[in-house]
Formats: structure tokens, sequence, C-alpha cells
């Protein structure tokens, strides 16, 4: 009796790993319960090398400098595929429900950075998920005041802007063409 109880356990947990849906998680490995994507942005860079590494340090570097409030920096491995592949590092930046995740990376002969901002659950809507208090903290949680939105915008500028200032940072005297205005905007998802 107890093994069917392990393997009926085991088999729902599997499933709801699986699932996809409003709080799936990003790139199949990440346990990281995803709300929605709210942008996102990315570039390539033709014949170019990077060192990711450095990239990293310099955006660290720029976002500290901001001295933007309750943020917090640190690097996160993401599978590429699912949960047998291999792993990639992120640099993530972190404010409140808001995160976002930045990738430098080869492509073959190239060199490509993007970045993701994505919300999260809040901890109380995971817990209660799927009861009335849950969906009511969920409801809650998508109804943001206009300061909300404004944090929320000027957290995305500054992130991004910084991301912009540390590829400068590392392609100057390199050869590398300056990204044109367009190329520098980010993409709105899901509004």
């Amino acid at each position: 009796m107890l093994y069917v109880i392990l393997i009926i356990g085991l088999g729902l947990f599997i499933y709801t790993k699986a699932k996809k849906g409003p709080s799936a998680s990003l790139l199949g490995g990440s346990t990281t319960p995803i709300v929605g994507v709210l942008s996102s942005w990315r570039q390539l860079f033709p014949f170019f090398s990077l060192s990711a590494e450095l990239f990293y340090s310099n955006i660290e570097e720029m976002v500290k400098k901001h001295q933007m409030p309750d943020i917090k920096i640190e690097r996160v491995n993401q599978k590429e595929k699912g949960l047998f592949s291999s792993s990639r590092e992120y640099l993530r930046v972190r404010r409140g429900y808001l995160i976002f995740e930045i990738c430098a990376a080869p492509f073959g002969t190239d060199f490509f950075v993007s970045w993701w901002l994505y919300e999260t659950e809040g901890t109380a809507s995971q817990i209660f998920k799927n009861t009335k208090l849950g969906n009511w903290l969920s409801n809650r949680a998508h109804s943001k005041t206009f300061f909300q939105m404004d944090t929320e915008s000027m957290f995305r500028s500054c992130v991004h802007e910084c991301v912009l200032e540390a590829l400068e940072a590392v392609t100057a005297g390199k050869g590398v063409r300056q990204l044109t205005d367009s190329e520098k905007a980010f993409n709105m998802v899901g509004k």
C-alpha cells in the first residue's frame, strides 16, 4: 500500500512539474515560477567573441553604480533544453517579484546577448494555489498601482541601459559596429 501511495505521489509531482501554463517554469529546468514574461531583448554580434564573465561583471558594476533599491544580483544556471541538457550561466537581477535573466553566449562564430524580464508568483500565491485565497491573491497581484507600474518601467529601463553600457565598454575599439536606436529598443511581450 505504501508503494502505491509513493508511486501516485511521484506521478503527481512529475505531472505538476511538467505542466505548462501561466506559471510555467522558464527554460525547462528552472524552478522559478513565472507568471508572465513582460519584455525581452537580444542582439547578435557577427564574428565577435566575448567573455561572458567579463560582460556579467561589467553589468553588475553598473547596476550597483545606479543604486536601485531592493536589488539582488546573482549568477544562476539555466538548462538549455530540459532536465538532462547542459546548463548555461545567466546573470539574474531581481527586484521583488521582477526578475531579469541576462545571457551572453557564443553562437557559432558569433556572439549574442539577450535578456528576459518576467514576474514571479508571490510565496503566498504559491502556497495557496488553486484555492479561493490563492485565486484572490493572484488577482490582487495582477492589479498594479501607477507607482508599481512606474517602478517596474524604471527597473526595466535602468537595467537595460546597464546592459547597453556594458556592451559599449566591452566592444569599444574592437571593430564592432555601434548599435542603432532600433537595435537598442526592447520588445514588450503580452501587452
